[in-house]
């Protein structure tokens, strides 16, 4: 299967792979707090996992993750909150976060260089579901769809799992996106961090919300994902 790393791609060789597999991967997700217990990395990271899966099978080029994202906000006492702050209702160090016209126009750019390369298909993955992170990517698929270039915007909520893949309640940094980082990198996951702040507790990030946390869970979730985006992209590809 052919197959690069963008970053690591000689000349002749994007020549090669724009002929047989014209086929970029680009995971783009912002820096952010997940409580305690899990890493500022968790969206980036999960989803780099799905594309790179994903590349593995299908082959064409992989770009470098882009930690970038967007988010709501609200604004209290003059304060302004991003993101979990809106629900923790106080300021919590770590997100980073870009406003939505910024990146919308950031991705519309890389975009417009990737069709101008010659790639026919863009598979773009986020692992944050901010729903200003999602409407961006949403708006670009429906931009950029015809017969020269088309986008595929993806993320988890596009996934029809299964009942034994869910949990009662998809909390934010909860045990579904939990297992997911601990099936990437169990180092990733601190378990004994868990509800250690007030701020945690808040957002329900709590031993007994948690408790349910498990690799095999992740892997699980994250087989099902690859697979359901292969077809997608197997069907575009017709």
């Amino acid at each position: 299967m052919l197959k690069y790393r963008y970053e690591s791609m000689f000349p002749h060789q994007l020549r090669e792979i724009l002929l047989k597999n014209p086929i970029v991967y680009l995971p783009v997700s912002p820096l952010e707090w997940h409580g305690e217990h899990l890493v500022f990395g968790t969206d980036p990271f999960r989803a780099k996992m799905v594309l790179e899966r994903v590349w593995e099978e299908l082959g064409g080029v992989l770009m470098p993750t882009l930690y970038i994202g967007t988010d709501g906000t609200k604004e209290k006492d003059g304060e302004i909150f991003w993101g979990m702050e809106m629900f923790a209702e106080e300021k919590i160090p770590g997100s980073i976060f870009v406003s939505k016209e910024t990146f919308y126009n950031l991705l519309k750019d890389m975009l417009f260089f990737l069709e101008r390369t010659g790639f026919k298909i863009c598979v773009l993955c986020t692992g944050h579901m901010a729903k200003e992170q999602i409407e961006v990517m949403e708006r670009l698929e429906k931009e950029k769809n015809d017969e020269n270039f088309k986008v595929i915007s993806w993320h988890w909520g596009k996934v029809n799992y299964p009942k034994e893949l869910m949990t009662p309640n998809s909390l934010h940094a909860g045990v579904e996106e939990s297992s997911e980082i601990m099936s990437i990198d169990i180092s990733y996951v601190d378990l004994d961090r868990i509800g250690e702040k007030e701020v945690d507790r808040r957002v329900n990030l709590t031993k007994d919300s948690l408790k349910n946390i498990n690799k095999k869970f992740g892997d699980e979730r994250f087989k099902f994902e690859v697979d359901s985006l292969i077809k997608k992209i197997l069907e575009y590809k017709k």
